[in-house]
């Protein structure tokens, strides 16, 4: 669940540097800025780094779940043969 929140957070903060970045632009501000669209950037990266977090979070979450399932199969195998 926490790992759905990140990217969920990280989803909203790219849709708003992609905003920062138009209003550094003539076609939704005043004038061409770079230093919004600077910022812009450095924020995208780090709404990315929210995603990919997230998502690590989820494949380890995955890969657990998978190990016990793998673990009780062998498990359950041992008690039949022995």
């Amino acid at each position: 669940m926490l790992f759905r929140i990140l990217q969920g957070v990280g989803i909203l903060a790219l849709i708003g540097c992609g905003l920062l970045a138009l209003q550094g632009t003539p076609l939704l501000g005043p004038e061409w800025s770079r230093a919004r669209i600077l910022y812009a950037g450095a924020g995208a990266v780090s709404a990315l780094s929210l995603l990919a977090l997230g998502r690590l979070g989820i494949m380890v979450a995955r890969m657990e779940r998978a190990q016990a399932a793998l673990s009780a199969r062998l498990d359950a195998q041992r008690d039949t043969r022995g």
